[in-house]
């Protein structure tokens, strides 16, 4: 790791323990507050007697200063913050250290574009996607554009969605997703800091769009949970909703595929008739001797299955 890289994590951590201190009260955690407090939170003091360290040592590691810490000692401090276990992993990823859930496997290659397009072709009519660490768009069939609102390859799902409000408004419950697609974000770029792209991509969000800015600023963190609905309005044919799945592929923990699948049939039934029009010259339509996606069995699913996103 390079050295703004790893200075650029410590920055982050500094900055998410602080906040996660400050919502916690004494009286959450079994102290007596004593004493007039200027500011709300905890003190540093009694975050390093509920962790059982040196407050110096806490001070320090909460300044963002680069010293040794263990998984032992993460752990008694995410205890004393009374951390989630989403937000437990990511003070691991902050501090450079290894979770269970973070895969040991080598990096692979860039992905093959004409690959990555046969994949999310074989979804369709379903709305399909390949996505990098930094949620650029790498692939994507015609029902992302047409339904999803996003521009397809070369674009970025974070970026379209705060900065386009044609995308935005397709969504329902809009200001909730910006919420927790934010918090999602942040768990996934939680071992990122520094790289070129995600700095990029924060730098433009932070000054384009306020509310991005404001919804980083909390520090939410949400790991991506095994199933998630996602409802959308179409000018066209109106209410969709999708089941969201997202998989690894070909163990390369950089490139995700996006699924999103009908959760009822009406929504399957919409988009086989949306795209009756365009026939079999579609070009997203697979081979004749392959079937859409919405005629897929589950059991024909990638077993790489994560989260959903």
């Amino acid at each position: 790791m390079t050295i703004g890289r790893r200075k650029r994590q410590l920055e982050e951590l500094s900055h998410f323990l602080r906040t996660r201190r400050m919502r916690l009260s004494p009286a959450e955690v079994g102290l007596s507050a004593s004493g007039r407090r200027r500011t709300p939170g905890l003190r540093r003091e009694e975050v390093a007697v509920l962790a059982g360290v040196g407050t110096s040592w806490y001070t320090w590691l909460e300044q963002g200063r680069d010293i040794n810490v263990s998984e032992s000692v993460l752990g008694a401090i995410s205890g004393a913050l009374r951390l989630n276990p989403a937000e437990e992993i990511y003070l691991h990823r902050l501090a450079g250290l290894k979770t269970p859930d973070v895969d040991q496997r080598p990096d692979s290659g860039p992905a093959d574009p004409e690959r990555l397009a046969e994949i999310v072709n074989h979804w369709f009519p379903n709305p399909a996607l390949v996505r990098d660490r930094s949620w650029n768009i790498l692939a994507a069939n015609s029902a992302v554009p047409e339904f999803l609102g996003f521009g397809g390859p070369g674009g970025n799902i974070l970026v379209e969605f705060f900065t386009d409000e044609t995308c935005r408004r397709r969504y329902a419950h809009a200001d909730a997703l910006a919420r927790s697609t934010v918090a999602r974000y942040r768990a996934d770029v939680a071992d990122c800091f520094g790289r070129p792209e995600v700095e990029r991509i924060l730098d433009e969000l932070t000054d384009r769009s306020p509310e991005f800015a404001r919804l980083w600023g909390s520090h939410e963190v949400l790991e991506p949970s095994r199933s998630r609905t996602k409802e959308i309005s179409h000018d066209t044919v109106g209410a969709l909703s999708f089941d969201v799945h997202e998989w690894e592929l070909a163990a390369d923990h950089e490139v995700q595929l996006v699924l999103h699948m009908p959760t009822v049939q009406e929504t399957r039934d919409k988009l086989d008739t949306f795209f009756a029009a365009a026939g079999p010259d579609d070009p997203d339509r697979p081979g004749e001797d392959g079937e859409p996606a919405g005629g897929a069995d589950d059991d024909q699913l990638p077993s790489k299955a994560i989260a959903a996103a």
